[in-house]
């Protein structure tokens, strides 16, 4: 397994709520005034992703982005 997971922002179309926040556990969570979320977060694999993917899609929250951010989360150059 990669010792320096790729850093993921996942853009939504809504704020989340204190409950649909709490199934990202390992997530930055940022609600923003036009009324989008943003988390960020390392993801170790593509199956993690895969994962956060079904949450967002089993919470039924509107996805505008998905974005690979590079392993430095200040810094959004791709890799």
């Amino acid at each position: 397994m990669d010792q320096n997971p790729a850093w993921y922002e996942f853009r939504l179309c809504c704020h989340l709520g204190s409950g649909s926040a709490a199934a990202f556990p390992d997530m930055e969570i940022d609600r923003d005034d036009g009324g989008e979320t943003v988390m960020r977060g390392p993801i170790v694999d593509q199956a993690a992703l895969h994962g956060v993917l079904m949450k967002i899609r089993d919470l039924g929250l509107p996805l505008i982005e998905v974005k690979r951010i590079g392993r430095d989360p200040d810094n959004e150059v791709q890799e």
